[in-house]
């Protein structure tokens, strides 16, 4: 039994660790983009105080408010069977859980991380210190997008910032690109530090854009990541395009990318599953 808590405790402490760390990450890169976008880049590619500049800090409130909005409802939004009836007409393709010792309904898996089954499970999301599931989806989906959007917004102007300071200086310039980090020790200075925010900046954006697009694809299939990675065994969940979106953004789904306190409620619950079988 002692092992038991131990390892319990253990588990715990990891877990808290392992996302306080990526939460500081992104409770650091935030603001410190947005005050190196709006404070550093943008008085010099636009002329302070016009429209066009206050057209750009606009645009930077939607998307922070887009990408802060869908982080918290995302990582506090409740997507696993705890406190849930699991009750259900049918019972096919319903599974035994070990650990949490109930009958799980069909794409219901346990996470390890969150100690818990979750509804519709996709994967854990470090970044949320939670599990992307049935009711949380949507919010992950714009967090992706909203970053990736923000990311090549930021990078145009980032270019055009770089290039009106940036020199050759016998290919040096090269090397900082590829090696961003050692050029801190050979040259240390403001030209270092700004190539490397740009390349941070290229780095996120084509990885959030991988997520959405990859992710999307699975909506627009009606599938999740494990049931991807399975072949869905020989059957699908597939409704339509548009069916699957409504499954994921909800009823409102077309209002949703406006913003994450849209209220767009989901057809189902997250438990009952009619399936298509695709063997006849």
């Amino acid at each position: 039994m002692l092992i038991t808590v131990e390892g319990v405790k253990n588990k715990q402490m990891k877990r808290f660790l392992e996302h306080g760390t990526y939460l500081l990450i992104i409770f650091l890169l935030v603001p410190g983009f947005l005050y190196f976008e709006l404070c550093v880049v943008l008085p010099t590619v636009v002329e302070a105080w016009t429209i066009p500049y206050f057209v750009h800090y606009i645009c930077a409130s939607f998307l922070l408010l887009n990408i802060v909005g869908n982080m918290i409802y995302g990582m506090f939004t409740d997507t696993s069977i705890k406190g849930r009836n699991l009750d259900s007409v049918n019972k096919d393709g319903w599974t035994l859980c070990s650990v949490c010792e109930v009958l799980r309904p069909p794409r219901a898996w346990h996470c390890n991380n969150c100690d818990i089954c979750i509804l519709k499970r996709d994967h854990h999301c470090t970044f949320f210190a939670s599990c992307v599931g049935y009711y949380n989806h949507r919010y992950f989906m714009f967090f992706t997008l909203y970053i990736f959007i923000s990311m090549l917004y930021s990078f145009y102007y980032n270019v055009i910032f770089l290039s009106t300071f940036l020199k050759w200086n016998h290919g040096l310039v090269i090397a900082k690109f590829i090696f961003p980090l050692a050029t801190f020790v050979v040259d240390f200075g403001a030209e270092s530090f700004y190539v490397f925010l740009i390349e941070i900046n290229f780095i996120v954006g084509a990885f959030t854009g991988f997520l959405f697009f990859f992710h999307f694809d699975n909506i627009l299939k009606g599938r999740i990541t494990p049931e991807k990675k399975e072949n869905n065994k020989g059957t699908s969940y597939h409704k339509g395009w548009k069916q699957n979106i409504i499954e994921v953004f909800g009823i409102n789904w077309y209002l949703t990318c406006i913003s994450p306190f849209i209220h767009s409620p989901l057809p189902g619950n997250g438990i009952d599953w009619f399936v298509n079988d695709k063997k006849k």
